[in-house]
């Protein structure tokens, strides 16, 4: 057995499964190798404020999406509800000023945001998870996407990218479509064809809305490299390293 091998096989127990977010695998797709280690530790040892650092914003933008955009009070009933809040730590008040933020940059994304006449619905909380390369990635659509085009039913599925210091671009917004289509594929099939133009990306770091892609055979092939990469470090990355 390689060393690779072997180390593949110590990252698949029970305790030290690989596991790591789309938006995340996505970084890291584009990443330098320093970042890419401090991307797979946090994914490993995710520090607590992490876990739900945009929690009220994704809530909020998700219910407006899911209405077909004309909810747009439950969007400004959070930022007021936000605003109202006394927060007794410097790192509650940064979180919740980022989530004011980032709930006014959607509201100003409104008309950029392609719903292409499908019907929106909330994507689940315990959406099942793909596994790649033994990597477990954590997709979480927060809309899914249902339309009828010329061919039947066909279905896509939209994911919200909140972080402005490391937003996503063209390339990496591109990866995270394909990951959404092999989602949809995987998950949905009873539902209809996977539609690319349907795994969308809205990302509010960049104030960029991205239709998905149709071309996705390279794109996954690079997925598949990256979470190879991730299955090997995984086992080598401590708690303080």
């Amino acid at each position: 057995m390689s060393q690779v091998e072997v180390i593949v096989d110590m990252a698949l127990r029970p305790d030290q499964a690989p596991r790591i977010s789309l938006n995340k695998l996505c970084e890291f797709m584009t990443a330098s190798i320093p970042r890419q280690r401090r991307i797979v530790r946090d994914q490993k040892f995710p520090p607590d404020y992490l876990r739900t650092y945009y929690r009220e914003a994704q809530e909020a933008v998700a219910s407006c999406i899911a209405s077909e955009l004309d909810n747009v009070s439950a969007v400004e009933r959070q930022i007021d509800i936000l605003n109202q809040q006394a927060p007794d730590t410097v790192g509650t008040q940064r979180r919740i000023a980022s989530n004011v933020d980032a709930l006014e940059t959607f509201l100003d994304m409104l008309d950029q945001i392609n719903l292409q006449g499908a019907v929106p619905e909330l994507g689940a909380n315990d959406a099942p998870k793909l596994r790649v390369r033994n990597v477990d990635i954590s997709v979480r659509p927060e809309i899914i996407l249902r339309m009828e085009n010329r061919n039947g039913p066909v279905v896509g599925a939209m994911k919200v990218h909140f972080p402005k210091t490391n937003p996503l671009d063209e390339r990496s917004a591109g990866y995270a479509s394909a990951i959404l289509q092999e989602w949809t594929r995987v998950y949905l099939p009873d539902d209809g064809s996977a539609s690319g133009p349907l795994c969308c990306v809205l990302d509010i770091g960049s104030q960029c809305f991205y239709e998905g892609v149709r071309a996705t055979r390279q794109r996954m092939r690079d997925i598949e490299d990256a979470c190879a990469t991730i299955a090997a470090l995984w086992p080598t990355i401590q708690q303080s390293g």
